[in-house]
């Protein structure tokens, strides 16, 4: 590296370091207000009140979409697909060992076939 390049990286590692410390400034001012003042607290109440507001709308929304959900044919359909899987699962499972036997027997004829062509 020239003397461009190192000063072109300590400009930028000096830039993100400034912008880190002026974002935690600004941050720990934030707190300070929210945590330390009256006015603060009282705003950063609201601010937890507006917010557990929206958190029990979007709760009760998601409710009303599963809710609808497993009234409607997708639930079923979802269900039903779930048991289709599930059996295509429990089918292959039970044919594994199978498929497995078949493939020693092949090894075995192979490797015994092999080791005496070439004696």
């Amino acid at each position: 590296m020239n003397s461009d390049q190192y000063h072109h990286h300590d400009s930028q590692t000096t830039k993100a370091g400034f912008s880190t410390l002026v974002a935690g400034a600004v941050i720990g001012a934030a707190l300070t207000y929210l945590f330390g003042t009256k006015s603060g607290q009282k705003v950063k109440d609201e601010l937890v009140k507006e917010g557990q507001k929206l958190l029990d709308k979007m709760s009760e929304g998601l409710e009303d979409v599963r809710d609808k959900i497993e009234e409607s044919d997708i639930g079923e359909k979802i269900s039903s697909g779930a048991k289709s899987v599930k059996k295509e699962v429990e089918e292959t499972a039970e044919e594994i060992p199978q498929h497995i036997a078949q493939i020693q027997k092949k090894g075995r004829r192979f490797f015994f076939r092999r080791s005496h062509s070439e004696s």
